[in-house]
Order: structure tokens, then sequence, then C-alpha cells
């Protein structure tokens, strides 16, 4: 793996990791105090918003790297953070 591919991993992994702080709360929190249903589709939205904001990011740092490393990246991490909220949601941490 070369430095541009590292860079690029770092920098979108980074970017993912603000934006999901940005929307959220902790899972720890959404599994305590989101209990209606109302309250799931709120956390779904801003979730979603957060993996719209870093697949763009990713989307462009991999444009300007010409590297493919920083969408794969973000993909995995966001599909780790949307299985730890929904997992949050149904109490199951």
């Amino acid at each position: 793996m070369s430095i541009v591919s590292a860079a690029g991993i770092g920098m979108s992994v980074i970017a993912s990791e603000h934006f999901f702080s940005t929307f959220l709360s902790s899972s720890w929190t959404v599994e305590k105090f989101a209990t209606t249903p109302e309250d799931k589709v709120k956390i779904r939205r801003y979730y979603m918003m957060a993996v719209a904001a870093s697949l763009i990011t990713a989307l462009v740092l991999a444009g300007i790297l010409k590297d493919k490393w920083p969408i794969i990246a973000t993909l995995v991490l966001c599909i780790m953070y949307v299985v730890t909220y929904e997992l949050a949601m149904a109490g199951k941490i």
C-alpha cells in the first residue's frame, strides 16, 4: 500500500468519524434514551446524513488521490456505525 492510499484512508476515516459525532450522540446514549419509534426515525435520519457526508468526502478524496481506498474505508466504517446504532436502538449492545 502506498503512502497516498494510507493518507486517503486516514483522512476519510477521520472525516467520517467527525460526521457521525456531529450528527449523533453516543451509542450508549441512543440505547438509553431513544425509546419511541419517533426517536428511532430521527436517529436513522441523522446517521443517513452522516453516511452521505462521509461518502461525499470519500468520493472527493478518491478523485483527488485517484485511489479507491478512501471509499472502501469509509464504507466499512459507515457500516460499522450503522450496525452499532441499530443494535443500540434494539437494546442489544
